[in-house]
């Protein structure tokens, strides 16, 4: 025990302060004599991590964006209070025009055009991608998008050679990378392990990575352009009217506009003819008619509404019941060899009390009957009042009773006995029971025929009571429904000529007479 230990004699002794000593922070424990490794680097303090230096900077930068932005919506806040205050003191000159009036055709044609404009860029953008990404995956040079969200120093920055050179954090600093080559720790003044040097980065090396092309884009229908003429703002027509071609010809049909119109009572007294059914006028007799086929159509845009638009036009017209057609008829007869009363039939359509020659029309499809659907969806209510009306008048046609009776009353079937007919080659005496057989079956037909006088005289009656509600009830009834339901039919309507002679003759018959002119 040495004189000069502290707890001697009672009292403590204080060793004086070295204030030169140098001490070694990456000691574990407090060691006076170890000396001091050469190759240990002197620091004081560590040095400041560059990923926090970064992450400081971005929070920064972030931070005075948003002072920006909260800068200029303070500014558009103040300029929309001045614009408000100077609008409530009328310090702005308002104006109000008379509503002008738009050309449906031309904004239509506008729009179809904006349309194809539409198409042809989303066709070349589909092609544009389409075909940097085949060529990027064939060559490999195909390269990751950039995360808009990540941090600008946790960015990957492409380097020459397929380097890249990523920060890493100091926890992932030193660890093995997926599908590169392993780094392990060695030592080296840059390891960080080591020390904290101004070493931060890792070099790895890129792998290119396979992008999958993005799929092919559906194939663009490319519709065929309209002229002005064709351009229709009607939404839906029948569906075989989309079926047809336009009709063409070399002389130029002219607009309705500027046609010259035709009196009623002129077509009346130079053609002729009586109603044969809905819209058709048939010409009887044996005298000279300037119509070849002696039928001609008169029809009204209030009750046709899906009747041709314009001269020209195909369309079609719609009745409840058919007549037979006048060439089949024995009361009418005058038809030339050959001539139809459904091809190439002129068409009148009533305009401001007056008709415009629309052209020549066929029926090249026999007609096809609405369904409910359409009956509910594409028929105006005021078109199932006209045809209610039309089929309850006292003055309708005895054709047209005849075909209510026989479709709302059903003509009673047969269900008797039929006995099949002897042989040719059979004997001509008749058996016993051939002769039981052919009473039996004369009684049912007997029988029979009362019933059908039974229910003519009924049918008669209750096709006589109809009304016009009942006529709108069966337009609502189901197809399955007692009393059956009744549906209308189309009758299409294909243009096939427009006949300028035929257009010239009649502008120069009603020029004669002053009565007609407008």
């Amino acid at each position: 025990m040495s004189d000069r230990d502290p707890n001697i004699f009672g009292h403590s002794y204080t060793y004086p302060m070295n204030y030169n000593m140098h001490l070694n922070p990456a000691a574990t424990d407090y060691a006076p004599e170890a000396h001091r490794q050469d190759n240990m680097p002197s620091q004081v303090s560590a040095a400041p991590s560059p990923y926090l230096e970064a992450r400081v900077l971005n929070l920064e930068e972030e931070h005075d964006s948003l002072r920006g932005e909260v800068l200029s919506l303070t500014e558009m806040h103040h300029e929309l209070c001045s614009s408000v205050d100077k609008l409530k003191k009328g310090g702005w000159p308002v104006t109000v025009g008379p509503f002008q009036d738009q050309d449906l055709t031309q904004s239509h044609l506008r729009a179809m055009e904006f349309k194809h404009k539409l198409e042809e860029l989303s066709r070349a953008v589909h092609q544009s991608v389409d075909g940097v990404a085949d060529e990027e995956k064939i060559n490999g040079t195909t390269t990751p998008k950039a995360n808009g969200n990540m941090p600008p120093h946790l960015r990957a920055t492409g380097t020459a050679g397929g380097a890249v050179s990523k920060s890493l954090p100091p926890h992932l600093r030193g660890k093995a990378m997926s599908g590169t080559k392993e780094h392990s720790p060695v030592e080296s003044p840059n390891n960080c392990l080591v020390t904290d040097g101004p070493v931060d980065t890792v070099t790895i090396t890129a792998v290119p990575a396979a992008m999958p092309s993005p799929p092919m884009s559906p194939a663009t229908v490319v519709q065929q352009d309209l002229s002005v003429d064709q351009l229709s703002l009607t939404s839906w027509k029948p569906y075989y009217l989309n079926t047809l071609k336009p009709f063409t010809t070399d002389t130029k049909v002219p607009t309705a506009g500027q046609m010259v119109t035709f009196h009623p009572q002129f077509l009346d007294q130079h053609l002729g003819g009586t109603d044969w059914s809905p819209g058709l006028k048939f010409v009887p007799g044996e005298h000279t008619c300037i119509i070849k086929n002696r039928t001609y159509y008169m029809l009204d845009p209030s009750t046709e509404p899906y009747q041709p638009e314009a001269p020209g036009l195909h369309g079609a017209k719609l009745t409840a019941f058919f007549n037979e057609n006048p060439e089949d008829s024995s009361d009418f007869s005058g038809l030339p060899d050959g001539a139809t009363s459904y091809e190439d039939v002129p068409m009148f359509v009533k305009q401001n009390d007056r008709y415009v020659y629309f052209g020549n029309y066929s029926q090249t499809r026999w007609s096809d009957k609405l369904d409910y659907d359409t009956m509910m969806a594409r028929v105006p209510q005021h078109i199932k009042e006209f045809w209610a009306t039309e089929l309850t008048s006292p003055v309708r046609p005895a054709w047209v009773t005849e075909e209510l009776k026989n479709h709302f009353f059903k003509k009673p079937e047969y269900s008797g006995r039929l006995h099949p007919a002897s042989e040719a080659d059979a004997t001509t005496v008749t058996s016993e029971e051939e002769v039981v057989l052919n009473d039996k079956m004369a009684r049912d037909v007997r029988k029979y025929v009362e019933e059908l006088r039974d229910w003519e005289r009924e049918a008669k009656m209750k096709t006589a009571m109809i009304k016009k509600q009942f006529i709108l009830d069966a337009f609502d009834a189901a197809d399955a429904d007692f009393p059956p339901a009744l549906r209308l039919w189309w009758e299409y309507l294909e243009c096939v000529n427009w006949r300028k002679d035929f257009y010239d003759l009649l502008v120069t018959l009603q020029s004669r007479d002053a009565r007609f002119s407008k």
